[in-house]
């Protein structure tokens, strides 16, 4: 419960942090006042990726910060749903940086909407697939359970086994 609770509170700083980093990037922008910046930014806050930009927000940072700010719900379960929460503002994040400049290049070409082709969904799956194959090898060669840990537990556990029986045995 206890490392919960501090990760929780990590999350909370990071989530506080982002909020933060978000912001500064956005009143640069708006600032700024440049003709091309301002057509992708008005995109984001009120256009066509509005709703993307405001789930992200969401979960990013109401969910988290409601969630982790009240000692009461940073629990393990508080801290998970937080975390979900974040992954997926995360991914809405990187598709509002991306995609909204691809709509208003400042190229002259002929401006379209954007759909992924096979290639990029193959990119993704293969990234998917290289996360995996990694983690696998690295929890191959340095087990997520500690190894001495396992052999007190299992040389405990033999002398628990072993007298239990010798209650049940006729003497």
């Amino acid at each position: 419960m206890n490392h919960f609770n501090y990760l929780g509170i990590l999350l909370l700083v990071m989530t506080c942090l982002w909020l933060y980093f978000t912001f500064s990037e956005y009143i640069t922008v708006f600032y700024g006042a440049e003709p091309d910046e301002i057509k992708v930014f008005m995109e984001k806050f009120t256009g066509h990726y509005a709703p993307h930009f405001w789930i992200m927000v969401v979960t990013c940072f109401i969910i988290p910060f409601t969630i982790l700010a009240n000692n009461r719900t940073r629990t393990i379960t508080g801290t998970v749903i937080a975390s979900v929460s974040v992954n997926i503002g995360m991914w809405l994040e990187r598709f509002t940086i991306v995609v909204p400049t691809l709509m208003h290049p400042r190229l002259p070409y002929e401006i379209g909407s954007y759909s992924p082709t096979w290639v990029e969904w193959s990119i993704l799956a293969g990234c998917f697939a290289l996360f995996t194959m990694i983690y696998m090898a690295f929890t191959k060669l340095f087990p997520i359970v500690s190894l001495w840990e396992v052999q007190e537990g299992r040389e405990k556990a033999q002398a628990e086994v072993a007298e239990r029986l010798s209650t049940y045995l006729p003497n």
